[in-house]
């Protein structure tokens, strides 16, 4: 087990740094990312989730994953708030932004799929929790921070998260799994084939993502933004591999999803309030190696 979680773990890894590597060289630009994400997001994660959902039972405590990321994102919002309250109202923003939300479809999934496959639904309903904080929720919040006197728009924040693709996608498959609807048997095989790339596309798309450019006046910032992050997830991760009532490998699989990076909306939502770029695309960036060493350090458990 040891051996196949390193060897698996080493590919995603080199993946990684391929992607970097051929950005660097020139082969790729950082805009390229954008078709890989595009491939993930509408052709390789469907077709990983039609997979994970095809064994999928009703069994009430998993949806315990669902409260848990909505949970996790609500401590790390409060951080958040809290760390970044002395700083000015479009940095505050910046931290509640930056600090809530996990990259679950573009880091989580690729590596429980290759990791943990018989774990999928665990992810998946962690991720509906975690949408629900993640596609507007800590947005409002944050937009709160800077405009005095606003208030918190539950209509926006629900016509958001209804506009979020993989969002509306595991509401389909949960409602037709629970329906007992299958697909019929082609329908899996050609499923199977295409999400076996997924691992491949995504683990390319953050080589070629990931960027560190930083002045020494932003540095406090990110620093502030990392620290803070991963301290809270740190102590979250903990909690749950000692605390919570479920099998190792289901606490070991909650533990990984709370130590994810920072969600790809993050960058959204800071360029909409126009938040520093170098900032958090660098705070960005730096979650995803910190995120690798941790679910690594997970698998060999």
């Amino acid at each position: 087990m040891m051996n196949t979680a390193l060897t698996q773990s080493a590919i995603l890894i080199f993946l990684i740094i391929l992607g970097y590597v051929l950005k660097r060289v020139g082969l790729f630009r950082q805009e390229d990312s954008k078709v890989l994400s595009n491939i993930m997001l509408y052709v390789t994660l469907p077709a990983v989730l039609v997979n994970a959902f095809r064994s999928f039972t009703l069994d009430v405590h998993l949806f315990s994953f669902v409260l848990l990321g909505l949970l996790a994102n609500v401590i790390l919002l409060v951080v958040g708030w809290k760390v970044g309250a002395r700083e000015t109202p479009l940095v505050h923003a910046m931290y509640m932004i930056c600090l809530a939300g996990y990259n679950i479809g573009s880091f989580s999934i690729p590596f429980v799929q290759n990791l943990f496959p018989q774990r999928m639904m665990e992810v998946v309903l962690f991720d509906i929790g975690n949408s629900i904080i993640n596609c507007g929720v800590s947005y409002s919040f944050a937009r709160m921070q800077m405009v005095p006197g606003s208030r918190f728009q539950p209509w926006s924040m629900v016509k958001t998260l209804l506009s979020t693709y993989p969002f509306n996608l595991y509401i389909v498959l949960l409602a037709l799994s629970l329906m007992h609807v299958s697909f019929p048997e082609p329908v899996y095989q050609l499923a199977d084939t295409v999400a076996a790339a997924n691992p491949v596309v995504v683990m390319l798309m953050l080589g070629i993502m990931f960027e560190v450019r930083l002045g020494s006046a932003e540095r406090y910032q990110v620093l502030g933004i990392v620290t803070s992050r991963v301290l809270t997830e740190a102590v979250m991760a903990a909690l749950l591999v000692w605390l919570l009532p479920f099998p190792l490998e289901q606490r070991l699989i909650a533990a990984l999803l709370v130590c994810a990076p920072i969600s790809g909306m993050a960058t959204v939502f800071c360029g909409k309030l126009q938040c520093d770029p170098s900032v958090y695309g660098t705070a960005t960036s730096l979650t995803i190696p910190i995120s690798i060493a941790v679910m690594l350090g997970l698998s060999l458990v």
